[in-house]
């Protein structure tokens, strides 16, 4: 346990670094279930401890964007013990608050509020898992905000317009300029930087003396060709980025050749999945920044962290074990977890040090339990003597004979096998074909080894043509629906597009004019595809019903509806706005990148491409009907008439509920009924 640092100096800036500390994550566990909000009141206090001058949170503070009351509770407590208290801020604030925070009634930071009492204030950006939904897009930063307890800043209202405006601070002769960008979608934010949509505002007074730092909160490795945010779309005035959304730990900073700046990547203070990157020691960092000299980082090891240790093997490797000999097998295997525990128990024991004494047998039986995660490779021995699989116990059977040893009692093995080519036969086509291998890897290491559901919502949508409905916003509102519990996002989206997608057709005179229904069935797959485009990039697009009216019936095919490419040459152009300290004239200076775009970043409209070719729907047949049973809760869109009622299927023997054959969309009948009118 590192001893607590004396005040700095009158020119040094002391700041702790964190994120993802995902306040609230399995908070119903009774094992695990407080672990989080611990690893944060135990960062809270290395701050007060330290004497820092400020505190940096660069997104995820809450694991949930509708925290429990307990999680806001422990949170709140955590930030009042920590940053109330005499001891006055230092820090000098040269630029207006009210730009950074123009979206809030409360537009100065916290420790200028006469009301408040703060000696140690926390700026925070907002993550993807506590980001900002419903009609006032609030998030819990703000409501931290709003009691005066922290500084939310970094705020995105228009995803295609971003400006970043830096908050300027000084103490003695050290200036420090900081920016932020919260989180947003990681497509949408490549797309917006490629077409030029992100402007930052740099101070003109004292150029050359400020201290540039950032926290951003997106990926920062490329899981897809567009879904991450690459370094080199930073502008290279920067000094620092602070990168939040990634898990793993690297405690060290990593320059950055071609933009000439530093990148730390702090991760997360508590395990969310069990994963490589999980397994990793945690850490807080202290940085220390003075105008004579290069930033001091100094890590500073969480000892509240549960214990985690990940081993993966093959039985096939080991050469004692037979594969039809399953007890053989799970002795073997229960032997290996045996040895994981203890080996996790004196690491447990280092982190307590002096806190831990052998001979007290309450602190041995309190000591805190591990998280295990022991990955086992069962497939047949590649030797050929034999294609039988090892045979292994049930997962959740196997883990609970560790109950009382272990955090994670259900899933302390994960089976998994590795498949086989088979010479002179066709490989049958496997599921998620369309996906590349290793970002499935990816999602599946982020997820604990499962899958997410969005990536099976992906794999059904490509996998079908809907008759109506685009993909692309099917599956945004699907991940709302399951990750942000929002329980309207479907009913919302659905009845939006129907909605729009009728007044669009109703407007149409050759649709007014047409009694037949196959020439209705083809005007309703060409705004289902202009839609599918226009979901991607609604900025590149002509209006739909100027599509519809400018093709002929039944003739548009699924490439004559593009999108524009963007002007590559804007690519590697930054906006910067130069700002006078305490003034409001704004001199505009486009500034163009002193280093090109390096070679290892591919921009690609390959998701693009994929976005706009979508299959042709074929005509309503059989196919497109699906029974419904009498007792599921039928959707009706609210313009649908009810001199259209769907054809009832006739009950055969033998069934226990009625069913009705429904359209996919009710978008015929409402169109007829509008027709009618």
């Amino acid at each position: 346990m590192m001893e607590s640092m004396e005040y700095p100096d009158a020119d040094t800036i002391r700041i702790l670094l964190t994120t993802d500390n995902h306040v609230g994550y399995n908070e119903n566990d009774p094992i695990t279930g407080d672990d989080s909000w611990k690893t944060f009141h135990e960062i809270m206090m290395i701050a007060k401890n330290n004497n820092v001058d400020m505190i940096l949170q660069s997104g995820d503070l809450f694991h949930v964007n509708k925290p429990s009351k307990k999680s806001m509770y422990q949170v709140m407590k955590s930030l009042r013990l920590a940053c109330m208290g005499d001891k006055p801020c230092e820090l000098e604030l040269l630029s207006d608050p009210s730009q950074v925070f123009h979206y809030n009634e409360f537009t100065n930071v916290n420790y200028e509020d006469p009301n408040f009492n703060i000696s140690i204030p926390l700026f925070g950006i907002s993550g993807n898992h506590d980001d900002a939904t419903g009609d006032s897009l609030l998030c819990p930063m703000d409501l931290l905000h709003v009691s005066g307890l922290i500084n939310h800043y970094g705020k995105v209202l228009e995803a295609d317009k971003i400006q970043v405006m830096p908050l300027l601070f000084q103490k003695g002769n050290t200036k420090l300029a900081l920016y932020g960008l919260q989180s947003v979608r990681d497509e949408r934010l490549f797309r917006t930087f490629k077409e030029g949509g992100v402007t930052f505002e740099v101070p003109t007074m004292r150029e050359g003396e400020w201290f540039n730092m950032m926290c951003v909160h997106q990926n920062h490795t490329g899981h897809t060709n567009t879904a991450f945010l690459p370094e080199q779309f930073l502008p290279d005035f920067l000094d620092l980025v602070i990168w939040g959304h990634e898990h793993e730990c690297i405690p060290n900073l990593v320059r950055n050749p071609t933009k000439n700046f530093d990148v730390l990547q702090p991760g997360s203070s508590v395990a969310t999945s069990l994963c490589d990157a999980e397994a990793q020691p945690k850490y807080v960092f202290i940085l220390e920044i003075r105008f004579d000299s290069p930033p001091k980082l100094i890590p500073i090891p969480l000892t509240t962290v549960r214990t985690f240790i990940m081993k993966t093997i093959s039985l096939k490797d080991v050469e004692i074990l037979k594969p039809h000999d399953s007890d053989a097998i799970s002795n073997y295997l229960v032997g290996q977890v045996n040895e994981m525990i203890n080996e996790a128990n004196e690491k447990t024991k280092e982190k307590l040090g002096n806190d831990y004494d052998e001979t007290d047998p309450d602190i041995i039986s309190q000591l805190p339990a591990p998280l295990i995660r022991l990955r086992v490779d069962y497939s047949a021995p590649e030797n050929g003597q034999s294609l039988l699989d090892f045979q292994v116990e049930n997962p959740r059977r196997f883990s609970n004979r560790f109950v009382g040893r272990v955090a994670n009692t259900n899933n302390v093995v994960q089976f998994f096998k590795k498949k086989r080519a088979t010479a002179g036969t066709k490989a049958k086509q496997e599921p998620f074909s369309g996906y590349n291998k290793k970002d499935l890897e990816n999602l599946m290491n982020e997820g604990g080894g499962e899958l997410e559901i969005q990536t099976l919502v992906n794999d059904m949508l490509n996998k079908m043509s809907l008759s109506l409905l685009p993909e692309l916003g099917m599956n945004e509102a699907v991940k709302k629906f399951v990750d942000k519990d929002e329980k309207t996002a479907l009913k919302e989206f659905i009845d939006h597009e129907i909605d729009n997608e009728v007044n669009i057709l109703v407007s149409n005179k050759d649709f007014l004019r047409s009694e037949n229904p196959e020439e209705m069935k083809g005007l309703i797959k060409q705004v289902k595809r202009a839609n599918s485009v226009r979901a991607s990039s609604p900025h590149d697009l002509p209006e739909v019903s100027d599509v519809i009216k400018n093709t002929p019936r039944n003739s548009m095919s699924k490439n004559d509806v593009v999108m524009s490419d963007v002007d590559d040459g804007d690519d590697n152009l930054i906006q910067a706005k130069k700002t006078p300290l305490r003034s409001s004239r704004k001199v505009t200076k486009r500034i163009p990148s002193k280093k090109p775009i390096s070679d290892s970043i591919v921009i690609s409209d390959e998701d693009d491409a994929a976005n706009e070719s979508v299959p042709e729907a074929e005509n309503l047949d059989d196919e497109d009907i699906i029974a419904l049973s009498s007792t599921e809760e039928d959707y009706t869109s609210p313009r649908v008439s009810k001199k259209a009622p769907p054809s009832r299927k006739k009950k055969t023997a033998g069934s226990r509920s009625k069913t009705t054959k429904t359209p996919k969309t009710d978008i015929l009948g409402s169109l007829l009924a509008r027709k009618r009118k």
